[in-house]
């Protein structure tokens, strides 16, 4: 146990290597932003826990990916595994907890144990044997397999609705609809092989453009239920929902502009703190989107003429 997580260790040491970046400053960027990012959440949005519970399930989902989870199976004994897997959820629960303890929300705390307990003994695909049908399949990738990785997560966001329905409160339904944004944001995380690319047959600019509308088709699926129901109840304020609404397609062309301008690696620093601080000052995305629509062109050119 003691050689797996010091091996953990020394890989996310290696990630801020190929990021570029010193291993002291890639953890003190890791820090600021995570408290940067949790007091603009806690400051802007009300119902900020529920969003708060989510990413971190988000997070330690993704180490319940069945593929990972046989792997520590053959390397570790059973008692040994289960111990690993509940320790590392427990392990990303603490900064989580830490700024609630600072916030002197006590509430929730317990909830964030209890999860890291219970997920520790799930693998993803354990939960579910069966094909989930979709609208994606026509062009497959992202949205197929992110859908299909995730849709369980989606649970919390209905549940954000049901409860700015029984509340009549807007700012949670906007949480919802934030929640939903997300999860989306996380299927463009990992860049697919070159052959995907390659397979469109299209110059870079036409690729680029085809993505954009293929994601804002896709994604409009998922989040204009949400936002009709939102409409609807809340139609004195429609101003406010259509502006998080565009807000959020805004970031979401923004995220694929910087998963291909890093392509074909995964998106590095400059692609990261740029993203951050387009969240804390969304006018950003003025100047961002352009940079990286011409640092996707750039790297897509030798794969794309």
């Amino acid at each position: 146990m003691k050689y797996y997580f010091h091996l953990q260790y020394k890989m996310i040491n290696r990630s801020f290597i190929e990021y570029g970046m010193p291993i002291i400053l890639g953890y003190f960027i890791l820090i600021f932003v995570f408290i940067l990012g949790s007091k603009t959440l806690f400051e802007k949005v009300d119902y900020a826990t529920y969003l708060y519970i989510l990413t971190y399930c988000i997070l330690i989902l993704k180490l319940s990916e069945v593929t990972r989870n046989r792997f520590l199976k053959y390397c570790f004994k059973s008692s040994d595994y289960k111990l690993i897997r509940i320790t590392e959820n427990i392990l990303i629960a603490l900064p989580f907890i830490a700024f609630l303890i600072y916030l002197k929300n006590f509430l929730f705390i317990p909830a964030y144990l209890i999860l890291a307990i219970i997920l520790g003994f799930i693998n993803i695909k354990s939960i579910y044997n069966f094909i989930i049908p979709t609208p994606f399949s026509k062009k497959p990738f992202e949205f197929t397999i992110g859908f299909r990785n995730t849709f369980y997560i989606f649970l919390i966001s209905i549940f954000l609705l049901f409860k700015a329905i029984e509340v009549t409160n807007l700012n949670l339904g906007i949480a919802a609809l934030i929640s939903i944004f997300l999860i989306l944001f996380s299927y463009y995380s990992v860049p697919e092989t070159s052959f995907f690319v390659w397979s469109y047959n299209l110059n870079p600019k036409s690729f680029l453009i085809e993505k954009i509308k293929t994601s804002i088709l896709y994604s409009s699926f998922i989040v204009l239920p949400f936002t009709t129901i939102l409409v609807i109840l809340f139609f004195d304020k429609i101003e406010s929902i259509v502006t998080f609404l565009a807000i959020g397609y805004l970031f979401l062309v923004t995220i694929i502009l910087a998963k291909y301008a890093a392509y074909p690696d995964k998106m590095n620093i400059i692609q990261s703190v740029l993203l951050a601080f387009c969240i804390y000052f969304p006018p950003l995305l003025v100047i961002v989107i352009p940079y990286f629509y011409l640092q996707s062109l750039k790297q897509l050119k030798p794969l794309l003429k």
